[in-house]
């Protein structure tokens, strides 16, 4: 088992690392391994002269930098955040939008958009950091929703639970419909890019600003790893075996809501990365926390490179909504573990 994991370690790492210098390489201006290796080299001044044009150079940082900085850290976070929310509700059907986080987040960023227009005093300072702090507060306020409605006799209730989410995502879908109903044009094409998700517009200031919003759920969810393992054994055992399963649920929604609200805050819904690297990972290496949060990292990152990838290659030179493309990934791994399920169900 423990060469298992350290192939695991060493395989996602290798597939992170080239599905980054994919990333950096395709698109409308292609740029060869040679170079990307001259701009690195002469960027750090170990190379003064170079064959490499001033507009190749402005595509590979200001655009494709920030594009796999968004990949690595979106990915990583709604990774990370279906690993932590299928811990704490111990089922593979569990992820963040599943259970209406993603769809809170994106209903109210769609109703800051369209109120932003309408109460300058909305927009005053960074308006993209505001942005990510209003789909965190709506991704929160949704995660508490579904919590309170899911819990029964002092449980969470799973079937509640999606049934909730279900619920939920239906209600902020209609009222994101009635906003957008009302929005101007501009503001009903930065709506529409929420609902597709994209990482095109990525900027090196936004992926500064998305950065605290993953790295420290992250460190928070490393710490809690051993309250996510004796979750697996029922909540009623991680009590009795010390752990403090209220705080713990409430830090496990905090960080995830942190991580999906930062991310649709800037790259629109993106779906089933929550709910297909767990699963896989956990088929792959077993169910310790331990190593299944970083792994699901590496993996979320590398999954969602390859569909931005995907996404610039398939119908050039139009882009796919890599939405779309996550959906495409996603949607047999669903159906599969709703068949695994069903299995266990009626066995």
């Amino acid at each position: 088992m423990k060469k298992k994991r350290t192939f695991s370690y060493w395989i996602l790492s290798l597939g992170l690392l080239t599905s980054v210098i994919l990333s950096l390489s395709v698109g409308a201006v292609s740029l060869s391994f040679s170079e990307i290796g001259e701009i690195l080299a002469q960027s750090i001044g170990l190379k003064s002269d170079s064959t490499v044009t001033e507009i190749q150079r402005s595509i590979f940082w200001d655009l494709r930098i920030p594009r796999v900085g968004f990949a690595v850290l979106i990915g990583s976070g709604l990774a990370l955040a279906g690993v932590a929310l299928q811990g704490i509700f111990r089922n593979p059907l569990v992820d963040a939008g599943i259970v209406g986080i993603a769809s809170g987040a994106a209903l109210f960023a769609a109703a800051f958009i369209v109120l932003s227009g309408i109460v300058p005093v909305l927009m005053l300072g960074n308006p993209q950091a505001i942005l990510a702090i209003v789909a965190f507060s709506g991704a929160l306020i949704s995660a508490f929703l579904v919590y309170r409605i899911s819990k029964f006799d002092g449980k969470v209730n799973t079937v509640l639970l999606i049934l909730a989410g279900v619920a939920l995502n239906a209600l902020a879908g209609s009222i994101t419909g009635l906003i957008t109903y009302f929005a101007k044009d501009d503001q009903l094409r930065d709506i529409t890019f929420w609902s597709l998700g994209s990482l095109s517009g990525a900027t090196n200031e936004q992926v500064l600003i998305l950065l605290p919003f993953i790295l420290v759920p992250f460190y928070v969810l490393m710490k809690q790893r051993t309250a996510l393992n004796a979750f697996a054994l029922g909540e009623s055992a991680a009590f009795y075996l010390g752990i403090n399963t209220q705080k713990t649920k409430i830090t496990v929604l905090v960080s995830a809501t942190a991580m999906v609200g930062a991310s649709v805050s800037l790259a629109g819904t993106i779906g089933f990365i929550g709910l297909v690297i767990p699963h896989i990972l956990r088929l792959a290496i077993g169910p310790n926390h331990k190593d299944l949060l970083p792994l699901s990292a590496l993996a979320g990152a590398t999954l969602l490179n390859v569909a931005d990838v995907l996404s610039r290659i398939l119908l050039p030179p139009t882009e796919i909504p890599i939405g779309i493309i996550t959906a495409v990934i996603g949607t047999p791994v669903l159906i599969g573990i709703i068949l695994k399920q069903k299995k266990h169900i009626f066995a």
